[in-house]
């Protein structure tokens, strides 16, 4: 089990020290600059909005990854290259960590290189991370991907199992679930005078008191994805449900 200090400072940023505690919304990490949604402990600036996964913390020491027999080095930005994650195939947007092996060169998000090596499902199903696999994802069940199609993904342990969950797939429910709240907050907010966004990268802006045909829809469907997003993570990795839900009745209350 990796341990981490109750608190740090980084060159990144220089408000002073960054603690450790749990966080109480969802942001976007000043490393990786990929959105979280998992209210666990994270670095957190006391004088701004500054949010850090640990797994994002720059490190001098190179560690090594046994799934895919390879030493990485943590890097603070991409530099302008446009590069892909080998665990979930998203574009690399802040820090990663880089490597070589197989005769190709690795790179991976800091969360995406820190992944479990197993996980149990609310069954009791033992999942095990791979590389490669030729099941079929429970998520998306392969629908839309090329032959090219990269991504590691969770693998029951027993033999007479065949399915899968994609590594990006479960990510990507969460990336789905912001870029809808951004559409259907900025569409609520048209026209009625603005409104106000949280900084921390959950963007909540308050409706005007009577919603239209078209806004109720958006609504009923966020609710809906909501919903399934939410058995979707509690199935694979045995969280409880997620505080959406009460965005979205905020936001339908009063029709």
């Amino acid at each position: 089990m990796e341990l981490h200090q109750k608190e740090i400072s980084i060159d990144s940023h220089n408000h002073g020290l960054l603690k450790l505690k749990p966080t109480q919304k969802p942001y976007n990490c000043g490393g990786c600059k990929e959105p979280e949604f998992d209210l666990q402990t994270c670095y957190q600036c006391l004088k701004c909005d500054f949010h850090l996964h640990k797994e994002c913390v720059p490190s001098p020491y190179p560690f090594y990854l046994g799934l895919i027999s390879c030493d990485l080095t943590f890097q603070s930005d991409p530099r302008g290259n446009i590069i892909a994650c080998d665990a979930c195939g998203k574009h690399v947007r802040g820090s990663f960590y880089q490597g070589f092996s197989c005769g190709k060169s690795r790179y991976l998000h800091p969360c995406c290189a820190k992944l479990p090596f197993k996980r149990t499902d609310n069954g009791g199903m033992v999942l095990d991370l791979k590389e490669k696999t030729s099941l079929v994802c429970l998520i998306c069940e392969n629908q839309g991907h090329s032959k090219d199609f990269k991504s590691w993904a969770y693998v029951p342990r027993s033999s007479g199992a065949n399915y899968c969950y994609h590594v990006s797939c479960v990510k990507g429910k969460v990336e789905t679930w912001k870029t809808m709240e951004k559409d259907s907050n900025q569409r609520q907010s048209y026209g009625s005078g603005g409104g106000a966004g949280t900084s921390g990268g959950a963007l909540v802006t308050k409706p005007t008191r009577r919603q239209s045909g078209r806004g109720e829809k958006v609504l009923d469907f966020l609710d809906m994805a909501v919903e399934i997003f939410n058995i979707v993570v509690s199935l694979l990795f045995g969280l409880p449900p997620l505080p959406f839900s009460l965005v979205v009745k905020w936001l339908k209350r009063d029709k």
